[in-house]
């Protein structure tokens, strides 16, 4: 075996290990309000995110995303997955 198959070989097996490895998040993140409504493209004040066509309250615009409004802590509880997106 040439070095260049050994590489090849000993970096599959390493990408073998870490696919896994990175779908396999679980629980929760938490992810604070201003954060999400700024990456919906709104302004974050007063428990209200309003983007120009559709204000929002905190709590509507976390369900929105699949998450629980925590309102003593001003953030959304959202579950770790790679499919969810701010």
């Amino acid at each position: 075996m040439d070095q260049r198959s050994k590489f090849l070989g000993i970096s599959l097996v390493v990408l073998l290990g870490l696919v896994p490895a990175a779908c396999s998040s679980t629980g929760t993140s938490r992810v604070s309000m201003s954060s999400i409504c700024k990456a919906t493209g709104g302004t974050y004040a007063n428990g209200t995110c309003q983007p120009a066509p559709n204000p929002q309250t905190a709590a509507q615009l976390c369900a929105a995303h699949g998450g629980v409004y925590m309102e003593g802590g001003d953030y959304c509880e959202v579950a770790n997955n790679m499919f969810w997106k701010p």
